[in-house]
């Protein structure tokens, strides 16, 4: 008879076992999922032998959203940058064929204080809903400065 308990109580731990098990692999795979952003493929060659922090690639960005049209575009956190005293963000752009980066300049960090804080580490691939930022020309000069965002999806 005392075998036959213990099989009872062992059949039992193992059915906890897998069932905290697949509840387990559920929420990561849901976790996964919902912190991916959608796949796209650079086509435009201009992307592909220019930097984002350069003119070329700016001028051809800002041609690209302005076909695409600013309310169709999502914004993902690539990663924050320091250069010559100066924050950066880099964003991933996606909309109707257009896969880019923009590099931002953060003097203002309202609604993100998060991503200074942790310079942007556990907020790599976080939507930036809502964002805007200003387009500013200077001569030759062109720079995208941070404004606002509404909300991140972490």
């Amino acid at each position: 008879m005392p075998s036959n308990v213990v099989f009872k109580v062992s059949n039992q731990t193992s059915i906890i076992m897998k069932t905290k098990s697949i509840l387990i692999l559920s929420t990561l795979l849901i976790f996964l999922a919902s912190c991916d952003r959608p796949d796209c493929e650079n086509t435009n060659s201009i992307f592909d032998s220019n930097g984002a922090e350069t003119n070329a690639y700016k001028k051809e960005l800002i041609k690209e959203m302005d076909r695409v049209g600013k309310e169709n575009l999502t914004y993902w956190l690539s990663n924050y940058t320091e250069q010559n005293g100066k924050e950066f963000i880099t964003v991933n752009i996606q909309g109707d064929g257009l896969c880019a980066k923009g590099l931002l300049q953060v003097s203002d960090w309202k609604n993100i204080e998060g991503i200074k804080s942790t310079k942007g580490v556990s907020y790599n691939g976080a939507q930036l809903k809502g964002l805007t930022f200003d387009i500013i020309t200077n001569g030759e000069s062109i720079d995208f400065i941070y404004k606002n965002i509404e909300s991140i999806v972490d």
